[in-house]
């Protein structure tokens, strides 16, 4: 059996075979997705596979920037916070290498202070924080 090659309505594509559809060798074709195939397959990357589906968000969707920037929060919020807590702690740093002494004494007073309050009974260790809470709310009579 010899394969019957004929020529399609555009001359640059060759059909080998009457089974074969003629859309595919055309060349226009470039979005084989529609639209709704595309929301659906970005909505469920983003449930179940968020970063792929935040890719597919902004290389398929048209969605409003608003609506792409609170799907793309949480990344936001998650790459910040490391960046606060590490500028919170060179903060700190430059505090104690700026002031050596009087960290050192705030310290010291802080753990005196908690020592000197801190209430041991049989059973458990009572916490300054407890104690004043206690004498705040006035459950404890002195």
């Amino acid at each position: 059996m010899t394969k019957k090659v004929e020529k399609s309505q555009n001359p640059s594509v060759l059909r080998t075979s009457p089974l074969d559809p003629p859309e595919a060798g055309r060349q226009g074709d470039t979005d084989s997705l529609s639209y709704d195939t595309k929301t659906l397959i970005t909505v469920i990357t983003l449930v179940t596979v968020y970063p792929v589906g935040l890719i597919l968000m902004f290389a398929w969707m048209k969605w409003s920037k608003i609506i792409k920037f609170l799907i793309a929060l949480p990344v936001v919020i998650i790459l910040l916070i490391p960046l606060m807590v590490l500028l919170i702690m060179a903060v700190v740093a430059a505090r104690v290498i700026s002031q050596p002494e009087e960290s050192i004494k705030t310290f010291d007073t802080i753990k005196e202070k908690v020592q000197s309050e801190m209430v041991i009974s049989p059973t458990t260790v009572v916490s300054p924080t407890k104690v004043m809470v206690k004498q705040i709310t006035g459950t404890v009579k002195k």
